[in-house]
């Protein structure tokens, strides 16, 4: 592999030597589609790590997600909740963004939020989601992108040799029409494939570089000796209904049945007593 980088990099310089000696539009028009080119690859074999981050020890193709469950007090989960927030967003900064939230503040409080954060402030952020209550549940994820980032590559390496050679047709068919125009449709769908597979390079890379922090809010189920109680009684009126509603459609399902029983019944006993008189 690393051979196979030596030679992309021995092409890249062929192909963007001698620029410098040809005045001619055509000319400067291959170089800077050459240049282009040559910054894409170098792109894809060197890509560049973001900024504050040290990945030794965690593996290059490796995307890592976390997930945490606490159970808090149902007075401290929303305040938990905005200080998560303020961490990420001003504490943080460009490390951290916040994918998903969400609170909800009824009888027993929960929230939920997501965060891609720089590994070096995962601990952080999870210990400021337990240090108020018990960690119910905690879990680490990693998923191995090696083989879809290669592919990837592999695809943008080939649109963009396939782009070279569209050049070359297109600067040979200068006084074809039809060859231009259909050169210049191609010329386009490989750019936008080309540019597909750059966006997808860098997400892909993203996750690599970046965790994904999943961390849940719930609040005790069990506050008092009276608190049962209390839900119960408040609930009584609504409870009674339904289980009157149950009663009244069982009995509807109940009445046809007992009914062919009894006829059964009615038949067996008669037809007993002939065979026995």
């Amino acid at each position: 592999m690393r051979l196979f980088n030596y030679l992309i990099i021995l092409l890249i310089l062929g192909s963007n030597y001698g620029c410098s000696e040809s005045g001619n539009e055509s000319s400067v028009t291959s170089c800077n589609n050459a240049r282009a080119s040559s910054k894409v690859v170098a792109d894809i074999l060197f890509p560049e790590p973001i900024s504050g981050g040290n990945q030794g020890g965690r593996g290059q193709y490796i995307a890592h997600e976390h997930y945490l469950t606490t159970e808090l007090p149902a007075e401290g989960v929303e305040p938990v909740f905005h200080k998560l927030q303020l961490l990420c967003q001003q504490e943080m900064g460009k490390e951290c963004t916040i994918l998903h939230s969400s609170l909800n503040n009824d009888e027993k409080p929960y929230g939920r939020i997501h965060f891609r954060i720089h590994p070096s402030g995962v601990d952080k952020i999870i210990d400021l989601a337990s240090e108020q209550g018990a960690v119910i549940q905690r879990e680490t994820k990693a998923e191995d992108l090696q083989d879809v980032i290669i592919d990837n590559q592999k695809r943008l390496e080939m649109l963009l040799q396939y782009q070279s050679r569209l050049v070359e047709l297109e600067q040979k068919s200068a006084s074809d029409i039809d060859t231009l125009i259909k050169v210049a449709e191609k010329l386009a769908s490989v750019q936008s494939d080309i540019e597909y597979s750059q966006g997808k390079k860098a997400k892909l890379l993203k996750r690599t570089q970046m965790d994904v922090v999943q961390i849940e809010l719930h609040s005790k189920s069990y506050t008092s000796f009276w608190a049962p109680m209390s839900d119960s009684l408040s609930h009584f009126g609504e409870n009674l209904s339904d289980g009157l509603s149950e009663a009244i459609t069982a009995i509807a399902y109940l009445l046809p049945w007992t009914l062919i029983a009894l006829f059964l019944f009615y038949m067996i006993r008669i037809i007993w007593r002939k065979t026995r008189a």
